[in-house]
């Protein structure tokens, strides 16, 4: 009975060359795929470089983002936004959704919607009633409630 004759490596030789041959080149499949995606991206933006420096009024600039300027910071309600006119109406209305201390403010802006006034009287919130009596009063004639 002949038994096959095994290759010098053994059972498992192929590991081993695969081992020598990392250790031959110094980097694993990984470590050359990650060299290869490097050298890729540096070739693609030299290029785009290049073609940044032709000057083309229609080009796309794919750094112009980085150039923009940034995001104005999160608008902080005040009172004095509240009672100006100027004031979007989306605006006026997000702080009278959202903040309860500033409503008294909006009613005496002369910009404000009926609406806006009902909305207002109907949420209430810290002096309200009182500006609403004031708005009402000067609207009727009447200086003060309290006089009569």
């Amino acid at each position: 009975m002949s038994l096959p004759v095994r290759d010098a490596r053994g059972a498992h030789g192929h590991h081993r060359h695969r081992g020598r041959v990392r250790g031959h080149r110094g980097s694993s499949a990984t470590e050359r795929m990650v060299r290869l995606m490097t050298a890729i991206s540096s070739r693609s933006r030299s290029s785009a470089e290049d073609d940044l420096s032709q000057d083309e009024p229609n080009s796309i600039q794919p750094m112009a983002e980085m150039r923009a300027p940034p995001p104005e910071p999160p608008l902080v309600p005040t009172a004095l936004m509240a009672t100006d006119p100027a004031t979007d109406p989306s605006i006026l209305w997000t702080i009278a959704r959202e903040e309860p201390q500033l409503r008294r403010w909006l009613v005496a802006n002369p910009a404000a919607s009926p609406a806006l006034l009902e909305t207002i009287s109907q949420l209430g919130g810290p002096g309200v009633r009182r500006a609403l009596e004031v708005l009402l009063n000067e609207g009727s004639g009447n200086q003060s409630s309290s006089s009569s």
